[in-house]
């Protein structure tokens, strides 16, 4: 994700935390830390070529290009300046010097390190270690576990954040998806971290690694389990998010649900058997409890909608978790709208809506949706 700022710009666009005025300002910084700088070279390298109509990642690289031209061609006196010079930029300024160590930096590896250690405690190194792990995983991976045990928890993070196998906006990691062994050995020192956003990383991991390795990551999750930390819950609940909505048979059990429920799912219903695009429907269920316990129940709906090819593609919702009483029946309802967001669109035809209870597949029906 990108790093936190404050004072959201009024386009409402991320793009535009980089606008000129910071790009003047992070200039008057990095003249501050180097009086030789030619600031107004550099604006002008930096804002030339149609600069306002590029969005946030190339604007980033635009600026690290720019540092690039104007501070010493030797990288480590330039390092010097951009460590300088970040203590009094914003995030997504210090974005821009992590970037600058990503692209010019790979074949300095101890001065790369040593900067992107510095400099993710003002801005986020997440993204400029991925190279480095690709090209350099051995000797990257000690260095890791060395950051997991900073006082810094941005430097702590870094190790979690660097080290997912997939990530966002960032290059996926191959060895690390096909064995996940090493990433999940720095992840279990950080479990028990005091800081959320050190937790959060540790979660994000998790949930990459249940993506091509989905029985190590209820392994790994179920013997975090038992080191009986109260944070830890809260990670494989997050962690296993990807998992809990694709249905996987162990995750239930690992989140306090029952592993097996014996219940029955009757009078499913839409409130319509027909729907037109941009409108809504409810969605009734009855569960009948076919147990002598209580059972505890996550309990999802899942929409397949109709693609433009004709075929139809599943996207899961939450109904509720709820504790079904032994014997007694539960009645549900929610409304579901075909409005068109820009995350979806929506064609007519026959769509499928069924009912899922801790990860199996219940009763389903079939309505329209009409133009």
């Amino acid at each position: 994700m990108a790093p936190k700022e404050t004072g959201y710009p009024e386009s409402g666009l991320w793009k535009d935390y980089l606008d000129n005025q910071r790009v003047k300002a992070m200039a008057e910084q990095i003249v501050l830390a180097s009086s030789r700088f030619d600031s107004a070279a550099f604006i002008k390298t930096v804002m030339s070529d149609g600069y306002v109509s590029l969005e946030l990642k190339d604007r980033i690289r635009r600026i690290a290009q720019g540092l690039y031209r104007h501070l010493p061609p030797d990288y480590e006196k330039a390092l010097r300046i951009i460590k300088k010079a970040a203590p009094d930029l914003r995030d997504f300024e210090n974005w821009c010097l992590t970037t600058y160590v990503e692209l010019y930096g790979l074949k300095h590896f101890d001065a790369s390190m040593a900067a992107l250690e510095f400099l993710t405690r003002h801005g986020t190194g997440e993204f400029a270690i991925r190279p480095f792990v690709l090209e350099y995983t051995d000797r990257v991976l000690p260095i890791m576990h060395r950051w997991a045990e900073d006082k810094n928890e941005h430097v702590r993070r870094l190790a979690a954040e660097g080290s997912r196998p997939r990530g966002v906006w960032v290059a996926h990691i191959p060895a690390f998806k096909q064995n996940p062994r090493r990433v999940i050995e720095l992840l279990d020192k950080l479990i028990a971290d005091p800081s959320l956003y050190v937790r959060k990383a540790v979660a994000n991991n998790l949930n990459d690694i249940s993506k091509d390795n989905p029985d190590i990551a209820v392994k790994t999750a179920r013997r975090w389990q038992r080191n009986g930390e109260k944070t830890t819950a809260w990670i494989i609940k997050h962690g296993c998010r990807s998992l809990i909505k694709q249905g996987h048979p162990d995750v239930f059990g690992l989140l306090g649900f029952t592993e097996k429920p014996k219940v029955a799912v009757r009078n499913l219903k839409t409130s319509r058997k027909k729907v037109s695009i941009g409108g809504s429907f409810d969605i009734s269920v009855e569960i009948v409890s076919k147990a002598r316990a209580d059972q505890r129940l996550s309990i999802d709906y899942r929409v397949h909608y109709r693609k433009a090819n004709g075929k139809l593609a599943p996207k899961v919702f939450k109904l509720a978790e709820k504790t079904l009483v032994a014997g007694s029946t539960l009645s549900l309802s929610t409304g579901h709208s075909f409005r068109t967001m820009t995350t979806r669109k929506h064609y007519p035809g026959k769509h499928q809506v069924e009912i899922v209870i801790n990860g199996r597949t219940y009763e389903s029906i079939t309505f329209l949706l009409t133009s």
